[in-house]
């Protein structure tokens, strides 16, 4: 039985969309949930769920060593960076990861990395700064902080009221000048020295920045720019790329994972993430593919997972659960 493990499984992160995307494309693969109990994708399209602490790799290695897990995928830019660091334990235990080198990882969650980069190659993006109190940026720009969101400044007082919270959630914020035009984003895999990928352009953005509504597009100078950047960091693994476009592309920031909307690519017919499965696992060498529908449209909604009271009591005592799927009736 083939086993891939996913993290990331919070109603917010994009272990959700990865697990459904796999269970479409694979669906006699066997998805293992390393989270906790009160995740809802610990319940949702996977055949087993192990609580683990955050960044508990001897845990997770442990587990799925054990459980006959030969790949994971981490959904959290924090677990890209624990998992890179760590490779080398996983390669030992015989489990597979697409992820890059820890420096290059680095790139992508620092926001201040990608844009000193950026400026090295002579790829646009708006101006972006390590946030203090001084900044004299006259309202709106943006705050970031590595996985904790991004968040639209309107006033200094508001501005400092986020880079607290920022900092107490033990990130350094940083400030990007604000820069009017279209939002598109690009989700893909780059894997021996290729990379395949699905654009979508969107069309409505949540206060945190998550996209909410949007529809798969294909544009030749979108796809050029996303080359160029990726293979051009080193980049390996899943990935996405965001951009602003008033006349020209302009790069705002690299994920270091695939987004939570992902999933349209099962509609569209690029299933990201089971091509990632099948590489990890073995049983798919090539990925240079762009043939998908455009004009999907998505729109996120709240979801909710329902399971048995003694299931969630049995994960927090026990420490896991395998699902047993009933037959049809």
């Amino acid at each position: 039985m083939r086993k891939i493990g996913l993290t990331g499984m919070s109603e917010k992160a994009p272990g959700i969309s990865v697990a459904r995307s796999i269970k479409a494309g694979c669906p006699d693969m066997h998805i293992v949930a390393f989270g906790e109990p009160m995740q809802a994708g610990m319940y949702i399209d996977v055949d087993a769920s192990y609580v683990v602490a955050p960044y508990d790799i001897d845990a997770i290695v442990k587990i799925a060593a054990a459980k006959g897990v030969r790949a994971i995928i981490p959904n959290m830019d924090d677990d890209v960076e624990a998992f890179t660091e760590s490779k080398n334990v996983f390669y030992e235990y015989g489990i597979n990861l697409l992820v890059p080198n820890s420096n290059i990882v680095r790139i992508a969650n620092d926001k201040l990395e990608t844009y000193q980069y950026a400026l090295s190659k002579g790829i646009s993006m708006p101006e972006t700064v390590r946030y203090s109190e001084e900044l004299d940026w006259e309202p709106p720009y943006f705050l970031k902080g590595g996985s904790r969101g991004v968040f639209r400044v309107r006033s200094p007082e508001e501005a400092f009221v986020i880079a607290q919270y920022l900092k107490q959630m033990g990130e350094l914020p940083v400030a990007q000048r604000n820069l009017d035009g279209e939002p598109y984003s690009v989700a893909g895999i780059a894997y021996d020295g290729d990379v395949t990928a699905l654009m979508m352009k969107k069309l409505r953005i949540a206060e945190n920045g998550t996209t909410i509504f949007g529809v798969t597009i294909y544009d030749e100078d979108l796809l050029a720019i996303t080359e160029d950047f990726v293979l051009g960091v080193g980049w390996e693994g899943p990935f996405e790329v965001e951009f602003i476009k008033d006349n020209n592309y302009h790069l705002l920031e690299m994920n270091s994972r695939f987004p939570s909307w992902i999933d349209v690519g099962v509609s569209a017919g690029m299933n990201l993430p089971a091509m990632l499965a099948e590489i990890l696992l073995g049983q798919k060498r090539k990925i240079k593919s762009f043939k998908y529908r455009t004009g999907v449209t998505f729109i996120k909604f709240p979801m909710t997972a329902t399971t048995d009271i003694d299931k969630v009591v049995g994960m927090k005592v026990i420490g896991g659960v395998e699902w047993k799927r009933r037959k049809n009736m």
